[in-house]
């Protein structure tokens, strides 16, 4: 867990970790979303929302962080992400798998 809060500080510190429903929708129509995530207890209705707007476009993955967790990075309780630099979804992803 400790790659994974590593690479998502790393993306809010530089500016490309986008979060909130809205954000990360406008980030995906927009094509500047390069990797949407959700938490572990993102509720349902929600997962079927984000998977319905990245249909097609960009692949959503869950990962097993609460909103909580994630929160003492952001600061804001949200269970919706996007990362807007390749790089850094790269490195997200990786920790993510690992």
């Amino acid at each position: 867990m400790n790659k994974i809060m590593f690479a998502l500080s790393l993306a809010k510190k530089s500016g490309k970790l986008i979060y909130g429903f809205d954000p990360v929708k406008q980030a995906v129509v927009d094509k500047t979303a390069k990797l949407v995530f959700v938490t572990s207890d993102t509720s349902e209705k929600t997962l079927k929302r984000v998977n319905q707007f990245c249909q097609d476009i960009i692949e959503v993955q869950v990962v097993p962080l609460t909103q909580f967790d994630v929160s003492q990075i952001t600061n804001k309780l949200t269970g919706v992400f996007a990362v807007v630099d390749e790089n850094i979804a790269i490195l997200c992803k990786n920790a993510f798998n690992s």
